[in-house]
């Protein structure tokens, strides 16, 4: 692999790109089958032309937010790089920062008006007010994060956590955009216009966003050798995170509980690298985003804990090929 190819995909964090298509994936199984949107009929539909296209339309709509984001996120970053990261793909002067800022605003620019115009097309009863306000609040939490969280703790981390919040709520949204249903039949033909911003959503996103946050401020100290005095808090916090489920699933499956316990044997294995190895923590952390999520489609059956378990490896994988932070 050439030096430049290798800090693309480092650039662009590919590796990360997994657990935002899990992430995705679960707004969408939330919006599927929670009994405020009336799509409950729609898990006993076979998998249908739709589907797909919302599938596939996720994950590289989620996929170009993401590195894009990246991109823009390095580029707005070259001083401070320069003095404290000079091994990074610009001041390393192995990508110059018109490459960057090249690729990273041309990305972001396709997601925002693929969010909002390909579902338009697709479906055409949808109305572009639908989609418009969680496509602009993805771009500028995202927008914001990359140009602002280096200037402040309490501007970077908020904002970090908010971009993974608004990628839920974008997927939930987009969701309940393709669902084309009759409500008497449960049949996909027509539009049915049912609400994405419910509570099981924001007690995931929230739940997301608060994992977020805490393994972020381990990341933010990555270029310094001090060390972590929060160590107890940002341990029982994100091993209490995925109990969250119990507000939007009152009992504990076989498949819930092996899914926790899987989740505390991996972030105990992480936080075994808090005092050594940042990096390292911070990339266990990132790839346990899908075991997180495992944690909530647990509840909807073993494929979905397959699936997310196929991803977190994935994500394992690609740290091999690209560096997660």
């Amino acid at each position: 692999m050439s030096a430049k190819l290798k800090a693309l995909l480092a650039t662009g964090r590919v590796s990360n790109l997994p657990t935002v298509w899990c992430n995705c994936l679960v707004a969408v199984l939330i919006i599927f089958h929670s009994s405020e949107t009336g799509y409950q009929e729609l898990v006993r539909q076979p998998w249908s032309l739709l589907l797909t296209q919302l599938a596939i339309f996720l994950v590289f709509i989620s996929s170009f937010f993401y590195v894009g984001g990246c991109f823009m996120g390095d580029y707005y970053d070259k001083e401070f790089d320069a003095k404290h990261k000079p091994e990074r793909p610009i001041p390393s002067g192995v990508l110059s920062a018109n490459i960057v800022i090249g690729i990273g605003f041309p990305l972001m620019l396709i997601a925002c008006l693929g969010g909002v115009i390909i579902p338009h097309i697709l479906i055409d009863k949808v109305s572009l007010n639908h989609l418009l306000f969680p496509v602009l609040l993805l771009f500028l939490t995202i927008q914001n994060y990359s140009r602002y969280h280096k200037k402040s703790l309490f501007i970077g981390l908020p904002l970090i956590g908010l971009c993974r919040f608004s990628l839920i709520i974008f997927a939930a949204s987009s969701t309940a955009a393709f669902m084309i249903i009759d409500t008497g039949t449960g049949v996909l033909t027509r539009y049915h216009s049912g609400s994405y911003f419910i509570l099981p959503i924001i007690i995931y996103a929230a739940a997301v966003c608060i994992y977020t946050i805490a393994f972020a401020s381990v990341a933010r100290t990555e270029s310094s050798d001090s060390p972590i005095t929060w160590r107890n808090l940002l341990r029982y916090t994100m091993l209490a995170l995925p109990l969250t489920v119990l507000f939007t699933n009152q009992s504990l499956q076989i498949e819930t509980i092996t899914v926790l316990v899987i989740y505390a044997l991996w972030l105990s294995y992480a936080f075994s690298f808090l005092s050594k190895n940042k990096g390292n923590y911070v990339s266990k952390c990132l790839a346990g985003f899908c075991l997180l999520d495992a944690c909530f489609l647990a509840q909807f059956g073993w494929i979905w804990v397959v699936i997310c378990l196929i991803l977190f490896l994935l994500a394992l994988a690609l740290q091999k090929i690209a560096p997660a932070t």
